[in-house]
């Protein structure tokens, strides 16, 4: 089964970074959650945010290309460079390069891989309410939502509550089987956003990164 959108469409990407809103409004959250972890300061991490995403939309991400290896660490890598750059000026004098190196920490990391991890399966959730609007036999986004707010229900349940929501007959076999396809669909989304993230570099590992974003548990059993 195919994905529900055109790749091309798909903005986490190399390809797709000289589009300055749909920059913004993906990456903006992320970024500036990134910048909190690293300097501990809500009012410095919104100045530096504004910063960067003034600067990207400005002039883009300088020498951006997919040859450079995985897009999330040549992001994260622009943006704790602003970070570095806002320090430096608040700081004019001389300041211990250990400094710098702390902002590097396990926890700032955890939380970009977060972050990361949140924007990628928001957009799978979008596209597939999108797809849900523009396709009248498709309850993709509903069964999903409703499998995964109520995990405890029944198929029965279930597809009565998605009855109710949709005020389109269900019955529990046939929710079962847009259950089914949802899953799929859910998981091809994924699977096609992380690979486009991770450039030319073939030292990357499609299944590693997923695993490493904490992903693997939706895609699993749907990798080829």
């Amino acid at each position: 089964m195919s994905t529900i959108l055109a790749l091309d469409q798909i903005t986490t990407r190399w390809s797709q970074i000289g589009d300055p809103l749909r920059f913004v409004m993906l990456y903006s959250q992320a970024i500036r959650a990134y910048l909190i972890a690293l300097l501990g300061d809500g009012h410095a991490a919104e100045e530096a945010c504004q910063e960067f995403l003034a600067t990207f939309l400005k002039r883009g991400l300088d020498r951006a290309a997919p040859d450079r290896g995985r897009f999330r660490d040549y992001l994260k890598v622009s943006v704790r460079n602003t970070a570095i750059s806002l320090l430096r000026r608040k700081y004019p004098q001389p300041v211990d390069p250990v400094v710098f190196e702390a902002l590097a920490t396990r926890d700032a990391d955890d939380t970009w891989t977060r972050e990361w991890q949140r924007v990628i399966l928001e957009k799978a959730w979008r596209y597939l309410e999108a797809h849900e609007r523009t396709a009248p036999a498709s309850l993709y986004f509903t069964v999903l939502r409703l499998s995964v707010d109520h995990p405890e229900e029944s198929s029965e349940q279930l597809a009565m509550q998605a009855t109710l929501q949709t005020q389109r007959p269900i019955n529990a076999a046939a929710f079962r089987k847009q259950l089914s396809r949802a899953r799929m669909q859910f998981a091809q989304l994924i699977i096609a956003e992380v690979a486009q993230t991770l450039g030319n570099d073939s030292r990357f590992d499609l299944t590693e990164e997923l695993a490493e974003l904490g992903l693997l548990i939706y895609v699993q059993e749907y990798l080829p």
